[in-house]
C-alpha cells in the first residue's frame, strides 16, 4: 500500500459580483502591492479590468500590470514577468483569467525566488522551495488552476511543454465569480468542459485498489460534469449553471478525485506532446480529440472503469464498452467544438497524431 499525502491550502471565495471586492480582500491578506497578470484584450473589453481597477484603488492597492498572456503560455513571458517582479517587489502576482494566465503566473511566482531559469521547474531539473503568493480572479472555468498543485508552461522556441506538481503552486486565495464567465464564447465553454472532465476522467482511470472511494468521487464528478454542460450550453446566461460548472472545474483537479491513488495522465501527455508543437491548439481541445482516442484504443485495459463510467456517468443499465463509446461520443458532439483532427482550423501532421496515440498506449495503466 503506497502512503500519500493530500494538501489544498487555497482559500477560495466564491461570490456573484464578487470582483469589485478584491481590493478589500488583498487588503484583509495583507496586500498592498501587486503585479497584475493578464491575457488578451477581452478582461478590458468585457469591463472586467475596470472593476478590477477601480478596487484597487479604492483600498489603495498599488499595481503594475503585464499583460498578453497566451493559451499554451510561453516561457518568453514568464522571464519578463520575474524580471519586473524582482524589479518592483510586489506583495503578490494577482492573475485574472483561464488557466494560461495562472500558470504564467505561478511560474513566474517560482522564478521570482530563484537564480536560474523558472523553466527549470517544468524540465524537473530542479524543485522550487518558495514562492512569491498568487492570488486568481477566474474568469474561465477550465483547468481547475485555481485550485491545484499544478503549472504547465511551453517553450515554443523547443516544442517543450510540460508540467510540474508542487504544493507552492496553490494559489494564494481565488476568487470565483460566476457572472466573469457569462462572455466567454461558446467554443471556450465547449473546451472548458472537456478539459474538467478529463481531469476527474483520468484520475479515474489511474490504477485503483479493489476498495476506492475516490472512484466514486471521480464518478460523480464527472456526471455533474455531463449534466451541467447540458444546462450552461442549453442557457448560457444562467448564473446556476455558470456556479456549477466553476465547482466542477474546481473539485475535478483539486486532487480529491486521486485522493489516495498513484495518478496517471497520458492523455494530457499526449496533449503536451501535440501542443507543444501546435501552439494554436487549444489544451481543451487536443484533450477532447485525445479522450475519444483514449477509450477507443485502450478500451479492454479500463474495461471495468469504463463499464461503470457508462452506469454511473451516463445512465446506461448493464452497459457494453461500445455503447459507452457511444454514450461518451454523443457527449462529446454535443459540444460545440471540433470533433476530429481535420476539423481543426490547421493542419496536424499525421505522424504527430500517430505519435500521440502511441504515448496513449504506452503510458496506460495496466492494473
Amino acid at each position: 500500500m503506497e502512503k500519500f499525502e493530500f494538501v489544498c491550502p487555497t482559500h477560495i471565495y466564491f461570490e456573484e459580483d464578487g470582483v469589485s471586492r478584491i481590493g478589500e480582500l488583498l487588503r484583509e491578506h495583507g496586500f498592498a502591492n501587486v503585479y497584475l497578470v493578464m491575457g488578451g484584450k477581452s478582461l478590458k473589453n468585457n469591463g472586467t479590468y475596470d472593476k478590477i481597477v477601480s478596487s484597487l484603488l479604492r483600498y489603495e492597492v498599488s499595481y503594475r500590470e503585464y499583460g498578453g498572456i497566451e493559451a499554451n503560455p510561453d516561457i518568453s513571458d514568464v522571464r519578463k514577468i520575474v524580471k519586473e517582479l524582482k524589479e518592483e517587489k510586489p506583495d503578490c502576482i494577482l492573475a485574472a483569467g483561464g488557466g494560461s494566465v495562472l500558470d504564467a503566473s505561478k511560474c513566474a511566482a517560482h522564478g521570482y525566488y530563484y537564480d536560474g531559469d523558472p523553466l527549470d521547474f517544468n524540465k524537473h531539473v530542479a524543485k522550487p522551495e518558495k514562492a512569491l503568493p498568487v492570488v486568481t480572479i477566474l474568469t474561465l472555468a477550465a483547468s481547475g488552476s485555481e485550485m491545484s498543485d499544478s503549472c504547465v508552461i511551453s517553450d515554443r522556441s523547443t516544442d517543450f511543454k510540460l508540467g510540474f506538481n508542487s504544493v507552492t503552486n496553490y494559489p494564494y486565495f481565488s476568487l470565483m465569480d460566476p457572472r466573469l464567465t457569462l462572455t466567454v464564447p461558446p467554443y471556450q465553454v465547449g473546451i472548458g468542459l472537456a478539459d474538467m472532465f478529463s481531469h476527474s476522467f483520468e484520475r479515474l482511470l489511474s490504477p485503483s485498489h479493489d476498495l476506492e472511494p475516490c472512484d466514486d468521487l471521480a464518478l460523480g464528478i464527472l456526471s455533474s460534469i455531463v449534466k451541467v454542460s447540458k444546462e450552461v450550453l442549453s442557457k448560457p446566461n444562467s448564473i446556476e449553471a455558470r456556479r456549477a460548472m466553476m465547482i466542477c472545474g474546481s473539485l475535478a483537479h483539486n486532487g480529491i478525485t486521486s485522493y489516495g491513488k498513484t495518478k496517471s495522465m497520458p492523455i494530457h501527455a499526449a496533449e503536451h506532446l501535440l501542443s507543444a508543437r501546435y501552439p494554436s491548439l487549444a489544451h481543451g481541445q487536443g484533450i477532447a480529440l485525445l479522450m475519444e482516442e483514449q477509450i477507443r484504443l485502450n478500451g479492454d485495459v479500463y474495461k471495468d472503469k469504463l463499464l461503470a463510467m457508462g452506469k454511473v456517468v451516463f445512465g446506461i443499465d448493464n452497459p457494453t464498452l461500445e455503447e459507452v463509446r457511444e454514450a461518451f461520443h454523443s457527449w462529446i458532439l454535443s459540444l460545440p467544438i471540433a470533433h476530429g483532427f481535420d476539423e481543426l482550423p490547421f493542419t496536424i501532421k499525421e505522424e504527430d497524431i500517430k505519435e500521440s496515440r502511441q504515448v496513449l498506449i504506452d503510458k496506460a495503466p495496466r492494473r
